[in-house]
């Protein structure tokens, strides 16, 4: 415990001294408990190799977050599309609440200049990457809701994510990329896409798929998301870029090969779960 508070009052110091309650300006939410707000920012990777209990870094509050969102997401789009049925809410929702919404909002809060993580995954450009600035994004919302309850986090919400809605749900992010690729590979090439699990890590709350596109078994795209659902999506829209790619690469070089030649077709990585895929 006093490892834990040790750590909470050394980010105290460095958010005072980084940005002289600077997100707090930006978020529009005075924190009566900083540490809260010094919490919400720690990614895992920044107690590696300290002694700091695993609880210490931003992954409860994220989790907490990410109910607020979902919860508040759903009430908003309950009282503005009041004529909606229950599917076509549940597909903006998803698009709402999703990494990429998410780490999008976050940017108007500069969040990437705030967020702790560690040596080596700073290097790899972690301080910029939409999983870590959507998780962040979601633990900061955790934190204002034990701060100031909900009624500030929809305040905020209402400042700076569902006025994006109209533009999250645009075309390009409510596209249904799964149907797509179906469709093209059934009425161009006769056969259907193959979705496999290839990896899945990160802790129960917090689970990371990645999902490979087989194709006539050659590989054409690979997803991540935080279920299987989304890591599909992201697949078939990398897989279909893929072979519409190939497509016309083909007619312009006057080729009769079809993008699924076999012959081509690398062996398939490490496998754990198959099935193909209907939308």
């Amino acid at each position: 415990m006093e490892q834990t508070t040790l750590l909470h009052k050394v980010l105290k110091l460095w958010f005072r001294q980084k940005s002289d309650g600077g997100l707090e300006a930006k978020l529009g939410y005075r924190f009566k408990d900083p540490e809260l707000l010094a919490h919400a920012l720690v990614h895992r990777s920044f107690l590696t190799g300290t002694d700091m209990p695993y609880a210490s870094n931003n992954e409860r509050l994220e989790f907490l977050g990410d109910s607020v969102l979902n919860m508040l997401t759903t009430e908003y789009l309950y009282k503005a599309y009041p004529d909606d049925p229950e599917g076509e809410l549940s597909k903006r929702k998803s698009a709402i609440v999703s990494g990429h919404a998410c780490a999008q909002s976050s940017k108007e809060w500069s969040l990437s200049e705030y967020v702790k993580v560690g040596k080596a995954e700073e290097k790899l450009g972690g301080r910029g990457k939409e999983s870590i600035l959507a998780d962040a994004y979601e633990a900061v919302l955790g934190a204002v809701y034990l701060d100031g309850g909900l009624e500030e986090v929809r305040a905020i919400l209402n400042k700076f994510h569902f006025p994006r809605v109209q533009e999250i749900i645009s075309a390009e992010d409510f596209a249904n990329h799964k149907s797509e690729l179906l469709e093209y590979l059934q009425g161009k090439l006769r056969t259907v896409p193959e979705y496999i699990v290839v990896d899945e890590s990160g802790p129960e709350h917090q689970k990371v798929f990645t999902v490979e596109v087989h194709v006539d078994g050659r590989v054409y795209g690979r997803g991540q998301g935080g279920n299987k659902k989304k890591a599909e999506q992201e697949a078939s829209r990398v897989s279909l870029e893929m072979l519409l790619a190939e497509a016309a690469k083909a007619e312009a070089d006057g080729s009769a090969s079809s993008p699924t030649d076999k012959a081509a077709a690398p062996k398939p990585k490490k496998q754990k779960q198959r099935h193909v895929g209907l939308p």
